[in-house]
């Protein structure tokens, strides 16, 4: 089932469809004019009654985005082109204005206001995950997306909760500067229970569902590779595609143990934010995929929620 596990309202099932889209370009993995599955076989996928993927895909169509063609299927509109971002929906930035108003914002205030509600104070976050590939990859999603500076703490670093005094405890710095604590489930228990200890909220990620059901059931069509700073990492990987059809033309190249000249020329290749890091602008063979969004639509809500929040307890503080 699509978008953690429930059912998703008309409006998500848009973002969902549309997501799968824009990132397929952006991958290299869909362009202009591709034919993209049917209504009737994206219902049957996500268990929806056709008749709201339908109403989806109108949507998408009035967006621009794709386009039919009679008893030819849902096709990527001409209109696309790779790697750059659409034009916005006419109606959803009318949309955007009008409620600005309703609350007496006049149209060209509202992006000042939205700069303000992400930009007025400079938020940390610390990162508690599992592997450095993780751990940087999120750093970076939380910077790029949600305008966080962002430092990992590796689960080694965390301290011990014994009863000692917080006074006492051997903090590392990220956790005592961070604003928020972001943490994967694997780790959300020990991160609450430390949350709580320094009196910091902690949100815990969950990863985007439709990963393994969107951009990469295309990509796997033919030899994919994975270049990662660690097998525990790439073992990671191949368990979350586990189920996805063409998992076998998963490559994992672990940098340090594997010879990276041995991935092909203009093969689909995906490079952790960690490995990028390392190899500090080494050319990689392959064709380079964008780095990936992975967190799911929840988690993102409440990441932009605290974001959002603590920048307005700020400019309510300034007004007074």
């Amino acid at each position: 089932m699509a978008l953690d596990d429930t059912v998703p309202t008309g409006e998500e099932l848009v973002d969902l469809l549309r997501g799968r889209i824009l990132r397929g370009i952006e991958a290299g993995a869909l362009h202009p004019a591709d034919r993209l599955p049917s209504a009737r076989e994206l219902a049957s996928e996500l268990e929806l009654d056709h008749r709201a993927v339908l109403a989806a895909v109108r949507q998408l169509v009035a967006e621009g985005l794709v386009e039919t063609r009679e008893r030819g299927g849902i096709y990527v509109s001409n209109r696309q082109q790779g790697g750059g971002v659409p034009p916005l929906p006419e109606q959803w930035i009318v949309e955007l204005f009008a409620q600005g108003l309703a609350r007496e914002i006049p149209a060209p205030e509202l992006s000042e206001w939205l700069r303000r509600c992400t930009e007025t104070l400079r938020l940390r976050a610390a990162v508690i995950t599992t592997t450095e590939d993780q751990a940087l990859g999120l750093c970076r999603e939380l910077r790029d997306d949600f305008g966080l500076e962002a430092d990992a703490v590796t689960p080694a670093e965390l301290p011990e909760l014994d009863g000692t005094d917080v006074g006492a405890l051997a903090v590392p710095l990220p956790l005592r500067r961070a604003d928020l604590i972001v943490a994967t489930r694997a780790h959300e228990r020990r991160a609450r229970d430390i949350g709580a200890l320094l009196h910091k909220p902690v949100i815990a990620t969950d990863v985007r569902p439709d990963l393994v059901t969107g951009e990469w059931v295309l990509l796997l069509r033919r030899p994919v590779y994975a270049v990662v700073a660690s097998q525990q990492f790439g073992e990671m990987l191949r368990r979350f595609f586990a189920d996805v059809p063409g998992v076998e033309n998963l490559h994992i190249v672990v940098l340090g143990e594997d010879d990276l000249n041995t991935i092909p020329a203009g093969a689909p290749t995906y490079v952790t934010q960690h490995v990028r890091a390392q190899l500090a602008g080494t050319p990689i063979p392959g064709q380079i995929l964008p780095a990936a969004r992975t967190i799911a639509a929840g988690s993102a809500r409440e990441i932009l929620g605290f974001v959002v929040r603590s920048n307005l307890e700020a400019l309510r503080r300034l007004a007074r």
